[in-house]
């Protein structure tokens, strides 16, 4: 889905910069300009045979290439905005995986070009590769990050962690989230940047994806669903009486008394 022609938008994704108010193609959350969320009441699954393949190939490709927490999704953020956009869904997931084993070598750019000139698919037959569009990794400076702290080896493969210092915040404790303090991964969606929100419950700990998408460490946080008021995000003309509820790491976070 692309901004409505002449429809204010507060992102437009050709235009998009790291850092910005709207930090990339992903982070759309209050933007204006998109037009309505499209809804079919018996939505199928999938809507061609080529979404259920690549639905598929999602194993094979993280096996050979994304196993870090956070780092497909960060592949998806750093596509070019034809191919975020122009597939849908499962082309968006496409687009990643030639991305990502790009990326770690498994292909190469000419051997993906030329298997998307073979390609039998008429309606992704003449999609060009996404890999000399898309962004590169931006390279993170540690000393930005939360420190790495020590935790027991976790019993299965996941991402929650026992982390032995106590949560910062409680619940009913009020907070902000001021802006990343770099580009790349975050899981802090812009929109609630700067706003006041209210803790209501706290999630077991979990690695931080801002780190391990860059391959920087665990740093493990608490994570806090916090709740805010939807004309607070979104001024008056918002749903009144409406709560919005983002989970969020703890580094996200300071104190505030700010109203809301």
């Amino acid at each position: 889905m692309r901004p409505d022609a002449g429809e204010p938008s507060a992102a437009d994704p050709n235009s998009i910069k790291p850092n910005s108010t709207w930090p990339g193609v992903h982070d759309l959350g209050g933007a204006r300009g998109w037009g309505s969320v499209p809804y079919e009441s018996d939505e199928p699954s999938f809507h061609a045979a080529w979404e259920r393949r690549v639905f598929g190939l999602l194993g094979a490709v993280t096996a050979a290439s994304a196993q870090r927490p956070g780092e497909f999704r960060y592949a998806l953020e750093r596509l070019h905005p034809d191919d975020y956009f122009d597939h849908g869904y499962y082309g968006r997931w496409l687009a990643g995986f030639e991305l990502l084993l790009a990326e770690y070598g498994v292909i190469s750019p000419d051997e993906m070009a030329s298997a998307l000139n073979r390609g039998a698919n008429r309606e992704l037959q003449h999609r060009s590769s996404p890999i000399g569009r898309a962004a590169p990794t931006f390279a993170r400076d540690p000393a930005l990050l939360p420190p790495d702290v020590p935790v027991p080896p976790p019993q299965h493969r996941g991402v929650r962690r026992d982390l032995a210092p106590e949560p910062r915040f409680a619940v009913g404790d009020r907070v902000a989230a001021p802006a990343a303090p770099q580009p790349g991964h975050t899981r802090l969606p812009a929109y609630v940047v700067d706003k006041p929100g209210t803790v209501v419950k706290l999630h077991p700990a979990e690695v931080l994806p801002d780190s391990t998408a860059h391959d920087l460490g665990e740093r493990p946080q608490h994570v806090y669903c916090v709740g805010y008021d939807a004309q607070t995000l979104w001024g008056d003309n918002a749903e009144p009486n409406t709560s919005v509820y983002v989970d969020l790491y703890e580094c996200y976070l300071n104190p505030t008394n700010g109203a809301g």
